[in-house]
């Protein structure tokens, strides 16, 4: 998740013995529909062509274990193929090598996905999950890994100059020299001068290519040629990131939206008509509560209605990696607040609700179309953000929001390799 602006505000809280959590009054709300995480059939999400899979934070152990207890269970039982995550495109295409064809380890394919954030033990095994159902299983039903992300650099580079290399080798050098501004290693420092060239470059460069459709693809494949000029043009979006300013936050999030399309559309044509999206709650929901431009997820809603499933995440108390806003070294830190959700939950420490069936009960209803607060947490904090708990939760509806929530009420760290 990107950067939030926290404004300082002097907030009082009130609490109401009349009520719930949060002013929500709880005291018809049951726990009757709650199963445990890994004992729910997920049917209610196996028909959908786009089920996304959120986490309330990028550093808590849990919601990695969420993550794959539900790829698994939709992969083995409803024949999902295909997982994007909120990753570099580059880098996840590095890990797809491993993930399909045994490239490398877990541990460097976690590495390749682009963040700081995957580089952790519970993403590895996850990856490496993935690569040993692909062991296993004929190539038609092995599980392809993308990355809807545009903010990375080299890996992309990389793979598009070895592509125009068996192609139009004459182009690789002038592409090489029009891109070299562009690196990870400078990302946050280089002179928006060279960037805005090399994005204009990056641009020009897309549409060489597809006025030289026909030439590449004779040299190539029609499969190769669509993966470069992704490739491409993942590098020209991430340049003009680079220098959008306030703008920043929005533009990534109608690029990874349509990235997403793009990986359904790519994918429908070998067959594969499901696709999981994993991300930050804020770029799954359904609702975009925590932005105040159009959402990844508000435009999936827009664009598959019923057949975008979302499931939200949420927490009680959460020890989570995250970025020091401040040091720029990663560390833990702890939040806790009361969430009205946590009855929903019952004692289960790893409970899945689908909220139409919650619904079905007035008390669980009434809750679940109010306004309530949910644990958000992006890739920055400050220790100071600890005792403001609006800083690390959302106001939002969660029945506009998600159509299934898991929940944690004691959430732990990750674990960095």
């Amino acid at each position: 998740m990107g950067r939030r602006l926290r404004t300082l505000l002097g907030i009082v809280l009130i609490a109401l013995p009349a009520t719930g959590c949060g002013g929500v009054d709880t005291s018809r709300v049951t726990s009757d529909t709650v199963v445990s995480l890994d004992r729910a059939s997920l049917a209610d999400a196996a028909g959908k062509r786009v089920v996304g899979i959120g986490e309330a934070t990028h550093g808590n152990k849990e919601f990695v274990q969420t993550r794959l207890l539900i790829i698994r269970k939709l992969v083995r039982e409803y024949g999902f193929r295909t997982l994007a995550m909120e990753a570099d495109y580059g880098g996840t295409a590095t890990a797809n090598d491993y993930v399909i064809k045994g490239q490398g380890s877990a541990q460097d394919a976690a590495t390749a996905l682009g963040f700081d954030l995957y580089r952790t033990r519970e993403t590895a095994n996850l990856l490496q999950w993935l690569h040993d159902h692909n062991a296993a299983v004929a190539d038609v039903d092995k599980v392809r890994l993308y990355g809807f992300d545009m903010q990375r650099y080299d890996r992309n580079k990389e793979r598009l100059l070895r592509y125009l290399a068996t192609v139009d080798p004459a182009r690789v050098r002038p592409v090489e020299a029009s891109l070299a501004a562009l690196t990870d290693a400078t990302r946050s420092e280089q002179d928006k001068e060279k960037v805005t060239a090399a994005a204009t470059a990056a641009g020009q460069l897309v549409g060489q290519m597809k006025d030289n459709r026909e030439k590449y693809v004779t040299a190539s494949s029609q499969e190769a040629f669509a993966l470069a000029v992704h490739h491409a043009e993942t590098i020209q979006h991430g340049a003009q990131l680079q220098v959008s300013g306030n703008d920043y936050g929005s533009k990534r999030d109608a690029w990874m939206a349509e990235n997403v399309r793009w990986i359904a559309d790519v994918e429908s044509v070998r067959g594969r008509k499901n696709i999981i999206v994993a991300g930050h709650n804020g770029h799954i929901d359904k609702s975009g509560a925590a932005f105040v431009f159009e959402s990844m997820g508000r435009r999936l809603a827009k664009a598959y209605g019923k057949d975008y499933f979302a499931i939200g995440t949420d927490f009680g108390t959460s020890t989570f990696v995250s970025k020091d806003d401040g040091s720029g070294e990663r560390k833990q830190f702890t939040v806790s607040h009361t969430s009205p959700l946590a009855k929903l939950f019952g004692t289960e420490p790893l409970g899945y609700i689908n909220l139409a069936q919650a619904s079905t009960k007035p008390g669980n209803r009434e809750l679940l179309t109010s306004e309530v607060r949910m644990g958000n947490v992006g890739d920055g904090f400050r220790s100071i953000y600890s005792s403001l708990s609006w800083t690390y939760t959302v106001k939002m509806v969660p029945a506009k929001a998600y159509d299934a929530l898991v929940y944690v009420p004691q959430a732990s760290p990750v674990t960095p390799l």
